[in-house]
């Protein structure tokens, strides 16, 4: 179709970002299964022959349907109202403070977060994008990393030993738990390094989620494997120290992801622009 808008196998090539010589083997099997040509091959323009001009009107309607049925599929619905889901944690301690300033910056768009940590919602509910922690590998979704991150050691700084760098002291501290995958594999490596072995840890609580465990490390109830992301915050503001001066450098981290079509969206694009800027301050 393009060939024949632009009457020049060259300027089609171009226009596709192909070779001329890979557009011109699609026209000849095109030709080859009409049993004859469809163009007029002179020295410095092609155009269509009376058989190619019967048939073009047929075939630049059929490209116009598929391109409409590709609209209705990946169009923006409700372009004023945004779904974001992600992690409790995330939703919590990373969106939900800032949300005033994605607000005002673009009044227009009505943001409502869902703290949830499965894909399939974008087949069964009105999900525009989600935030997830991992190794940005989602079968069939797009994704994009937000920012690296780490696993820190923390515990507030009113913690008898807290800053101490006496590890027999420090392994006789509360320990909140955290039995998440990626938190066990730093857990692994700080007993590796420091010759502890988790028997010898003092833990007095154990869960998946890390909003407790932050809360219950910033009330002074014990020292917590956590995601540097997540206390950046604290960190600065010393309400929460580095106990050790301990980070696992971690492979797993924060990505936007969603269908590929949906970062074409205006509001979402908006929303990574802005979440992007967050991630960076």
């Amino acid at each position: 179709m393009v060939a024949a808008e632009h009457q020049s196998f060259k300027i089609a090539a171009e226009k596709l970002f192909v070779s001329q010589a890979a557009v011109s083997q699609q026209i000849r099997l095109l030709e080859a299964y009409f049993d004859g040509p469809l163009f007029e091959r002179e020295s410095k323009q092609t155009r269509l022959n009376s058989k190619g001009r019967a048939l073009f009107p047929f075939i630049k309607e059929a490209f116009n349907q598929i391109a409409q049925g590709v609209s209705v599929l990946t169009r923006e619905p409700k372009p004023n109202d945004l779904r974001v889901t992600a992690l409790h944690s995330v939703t919590s301690l990373l969106l939900i403070p800032h949300i005033n300033e994605f607000q005002t910056e673009y009044p227009e768009i009505s943001i409502q977060f869902s703290p949830n940590n499965k894909l399939e919602m974008f087949e069964h509910d009105d999900v525009d994008i989600a935030i997830r922690r991992g190794l940005g590998h989602y079968d069939g979704l797009e994704s994009r990393k937000l920012i690296d991150d780490a696993i820190v050691l923390v515990a507030s700084p009113m913690m008898a030993d807290a800053q101490s760098h006496d590890i027999n002291k420090v392994k006789s501290l509360p320990m909140l738990l955290d039995t998440s995958s990626d938190i066990q594999e730093a857990v692994s490596d700080f007993q590796s390094r420091f010759g502890v072995n988790q028997r010898d840890l003092n833990i007095t609580l154990r869960t998946t989620d890390a909003m407790p465990i932050i809360q219950h490390a910033l009330s002074g109830q014990g020292m917590a494997f956590v995601s540097r992301v997540l206390v950046e915050e604290n960190l600065k503001n010393r309400q929460l120290v580095n106990v050790l001066d301990y980070q696992f450098e971690n492979p797993r981290t924060l990505y936007l992801v969603a269908p590929s079509h949906h970062f074409d969206w205006p509001k979402v694009k908006r929303f990574e622009q802005w979440i992007t800027t967050v991630f960076r301050n």
